[in-house]
């Protein structure tokens, strides 16, 4: 069962990033970058491709069932987020309460998205290996973002 935290978490990251994201990586990493360094609401573990939540994929699937939550797998095999309009208006009620009760956290959530929601998805694997190596640790493709991270500099 998905927990509540985690679907708080994930409408609040799709809001914050305009309703929608591209890519099960760009989500994935932007709901860990929020969740690590902002609200700490979800469990993650080191998984073959770094931090994953399997929490988090349960909120996707129990958001799309109370219809709050749309995804699609394009033709280009790349899975696409959306809030729907019911998980809009649930999004602005805790964005609201989120101002309310803690807006420094709300900031800081609000920063961390607009500096990584365009990233790409290598450029956020990068970073994720780079800042939280313990979530890289049964990686099966450390020596490929090894590279990425040089690439971007990191």
């Amino acid at each position: 069962m998905a927990s509540e935290e985690a679907k708080k978490l994930l409408l609040l990251v799709l809001e914050l990033a305009g309703g929608h994201i591209e890519t099960e990586t760009r989500m994935q990493k932007l709901v860990f970058l929020v969740n690590q360094e902002v609200f700490h609401w979800v469990k993650f573990k080191a998984s073959k491709y770094g931090p994953y939540s399997e929490e988090l994929m349960k909120a996707v699937d129990k958001l799309e069932k109370e219809g709050k939550l749309v995804y699609i797998w394009d033709d280009d095999g790349v899975f696409k987020y959306f809030l729907t309009e019911k998980g809009k208006e649930d999004a602005k009620k805790l964005l609201s309460q989120l101002k309310d009760k803690d807006e420094d956290k709300l900031k800081k959530a609000m920063e961390i998205i607009q500096k990584y929601k365009d990233k790409p998805p290598t450029y956020l694997a990068a970073y994720t290996y780079k800042y939280y190596p313990e979530y890289a640790e049964k990686s099966i493709i450390k020596d490929i973002v090894e590279r990425w991270i040089r690439y971007y500099h990191l």
